[in-house]
């Protein structure tokens, strides 16, 4: 993944290299790999057709551990969105380069912890799994709990008996009452060692005092407000609720400072603010820690091995924090990660200068140097959530993709077809869309959240930054847009999609600026409705437009708006009861007059329609299927079609005009929640997939194609 320095701070650079055998000093570090790992720009010709994965690299990954028997070894969990679907990711190299675990394949990792002997254990969305060998191999534990609700959100380990476990659980919305259990004996059988707690609460920290084993902290947090600390004195035979002093808003964890408690937290949702608080007295008085700091939203406590004085702090959007004197004075955002969705940081076993974190969306960031700087490290973690994919029409090798977690988010664009990745600098918010013009200029669309920069279209300036375009209907998250045209033949004409938002209402928007964005004008869909997409036909005039939308309140209410004037104004074309998600449009080749909408018949199966009049009628092709997220039009051949879908057949192909459709998925295994297809224009278009694991990439059946290769 290749990095470049930009102004923006959420795209300062990131270089990827290894990190050094635990114990290592920063002088015995192996040397960097090349600028960005980047992967040889080409691989083998595919005998046959069959998809393969582009990147970028990345993931929403929760905790970073390292072995301190096995040089070398690290270990990654991921969490997509903080929720289920992950994986666990092993690394040989030292960060280099990154491989799944099959056995967790499938299974969010929240917490990661290793004990003296190199034995690893991980807390899962499937309660523990322990590994003896590393972490290559793991065995499932048994809890003694409900497996339907077993949920393990953090684990720690007694510094002072390695067989000592202990594991927050998640209060799986009220339905789980144990959230807090122990181990003696490695993990083989499991105690309840729950506080008298009000209600359930999700155990979201644990923390063994070094100095003291019998003195435990644990953090307790709400679904969506809500957090408490309780500390226990004997082992956890009882407790004592701490949190007089704290916020009442959640907990994120808590940490050992010598003999000083820390409690961090703090939630996006709600602007839930928390920070870091310490206490001398094991939780009696607490003292606030976050002078200066610019976002009150702690995630993970690392505190230095050698000095109890230095302690870093992540923050889920704005990087890592250090102090060097236990509080009183803070670096904000140290190594550049200012504007990173931080959701862990720890030390490596025994050493001061080797720092893992792991980030929203980016994955996995190491610095040999205590946290002066941070090297982005992920090649091989194909967990990236894409939402869109787009290649230039003047050049089939340059590529962008648009990505975003729960509240941040961002665009990568590639110069090689896909073997390396930049970070634009872009502002650090979600992005739905991204697309290229006929002028080869590329654009995104980001979708908030508002308090980091406004939503609305954005457009890459030749300098590499890039504009804020709108439309912008005030100060707060207003208009939820999500498909995104350019005429043809008039390079000022834009037309954007989606819905209103908020206080500015729910009618669904079509967008229309004859200025390239400088001013706006809106035209409204009333009724809860959302504009799935829009698409100009290319007869030359760009004066027909379609719109399609669906119903996002009951009852289910979709259609089509059409438009004879270049977007200026819109009729209803077809009105309809059945549209239940966004349809999507595509035009077919050589038939510009020829069009093809996915719709939504119900939440579990589509179908298609037809147009051979520019969208002035519609009639069914025949086909019904699972859920339809996109369509595609081959440039090639205008029976041919490609509809992404949810489901386990992630990309299917018509030969026939939507009559029929054949799974067309072999390489997919792997690649997470199908998003968003497009065609990259070269001499032999390829097809490209956006998907919740990244990009890919085929050929058409028959054809020989050239891939990027290096990604697991």
């Amino acid at each position: 993944m290749t990095l470049r320095r930009l102004a923006v701070p959420f795209a300062s650079v990131f270089t990827c290299t290894a990190l050094a055998a635990p114990g290592l000093d920063a002088g015995d570090a192996r040397p960097p790999m090349p600028a960005g790992l980047a992967p040889p720009a080409v691989a083998a010709p595919l005998a046959g057709p069959a998809w393969q994965p582009l990147g970028p690299p990345g993931g929403d990954v929760t905790d970073v551990a390292a072995s301190p028997t096995q040089p070398g070894v690290l270990l990654a969990g991921t969490a997509p969105l903080a929720s289920f679907g992950g994986s666990l990711y092993r690394s040989a190299d030292g960060g280099a380069s990154w491989n799944a675990v099959d056995d967790l394949a499938g299974r969010s990792v929240f917490a990661l912890v290793f004990d003296p002997q190199g034995h690893a254990h991980a807390a899962t969305q499937d309660g523990v799994w322990s590994s003896q060998d590393g972490g290559t191999s793991w065995t499932q534990r048994d809890l003694g709990i409900d497996p339907l609700n077993d949920v393990v959100l953090d684990i720690a380990l007694d510094p002072a008996d390695p067989d000592v476990l202990w594991i927050g659980v998640s209060a799986a919305w009220g339905q789980q009452a144990v959230n807090l259990m122990r181990s003696d004996d490695g993990g083989a059988t499991w105690q309840d060692r729950t506080p008298p707690l009000a209600a359930p609460a999700n155990g979201v920290g644990v923390a063994v005092n070094p100095a003291d084993p019998l003195q435990v902290a644990a953090a307790f947090r709400g679904d969506f407000s809500g957090g408490e600390v309780w500390l226990s004195e004997d082992g956890g035979a009882s407790w004592q609720n701490r949190s007089a002093g704290l916020p009442g808003t959640p907990l994120n964890a808590v940490a050992w400072s010598g003999a000083r408690l820390l409690a961090g937290g703090g939630m996006l949702f709600g602007a839930q603010d928390f920070g870091l608080y310490g206490s001398d007295d094991l939780g009696q008085n607490w003292t606030p820690l976050h002078a200066g700091w610019p976002l009150l939203i702690a995630t993970a406590i690392a505190v230095d091995p050698d000095d109890a004085q230095t302690i870093v702090v992540a923050t889920d959007g704005a990087g890592l924090n250090r102090t060097r004197d236990g509080g009183a004075s803070w670096e904000t955002g140290i190594g550049a990660t200012g504007s990173l969705a931080m959701q862990s940081v720890r030390f490596a076993p025994g050493s001061s200068q080797q720092l893992l974190a792991g980030a929203n969306s980016l994955g996995v960031f190491l610095s040999h140097d205590g946290g002066a700087t941070f090297d982005g490290a992920s090649q091989g973690i194909s967990e990236l959530g894409l939402y869109s994919i787009a290649a230039n029409p003047l050049d089939p090798l340059q590529l962008a993709v648009a990505f975003q977690g729960n509240n941040s988010g961002g665009v990568f664009s590639s110069a090689d077809g896909g073997a390396s990745w930049t970070l634009e600098a872009v502002p650090p918010t979600r992005y739905s869309r991204v697309g290229y013009s006929p002028a080869g200029v590329l654009y995104a669309i980001s979708s908030g959240p508002s308090y980091v920069a406004p939503e609305g279209l954005y457009r890459r300036e030749a300098d590499g930054q890039w504009t804020a375009l709108g439309p912008d209907q005030g100060e707060h998250y207003e208009s939820d847009l999500a498909s995104l045209r350019f005429g043809a033949n008039d390079p000022d004409l834009i037309l954007l999609g989606g819905g209103d938002f908020g206080v500015a209402g729910t009618d669904g928007t079509v967008w229309r600026s004859i200025d390239a964005g400088t001013s706006w004008t809106k035209h409204a869909v009333s009724g809860g409705l959302f504009v799935g997409d829009v698409e100009i036909v290319e007869d030359g005039s760009d004066e027909i437009a379609i719109a399609p939308y669906n119903g996002r309140e009951t009852p289910e209410q979709g259609g089509v708006l059409r438009s004879t004037d270049g977007g200026a104004t819109w009729t209803i074309a077809l009105e309809t009861a059945t549209f239940h998600r966004p349809p999507r449009l595509c035009a077919q080749a050589g038939a510009p007059d020829t069009l093809f909408l996915a719709v939504g018949d119900d939440w579990s199966t589509s179908s298609l329609l037809r147009s051979d009049d520019a969208g002035a009628t519609w009639t069914p092709t025949g086909w019904q299927g699972a859920t339809v997220v996109d369509v595609a039009c081959d440039p090639g051949d205008g029976a041919v079609l490609y509809v992404a879908q949810e489901g386990a057949t992630r990309v299917a192909r018509s030969a026939d005009a939507g009559a029929t459709f054949a799974p067309f998925d072999a390489g997919l295994e792997r690649a997470g929640i199908a998003r968003e297809l497009a065609f990259d224009g070269g001499a032999a278009p390829r097809l490209l997939l956006a998907s919740g694991r990244g990009s890919h990439a085929i050929g058409a059946p028959g054809e020989e194609t050239i891939f990027a290769d290096g990604f697991d």
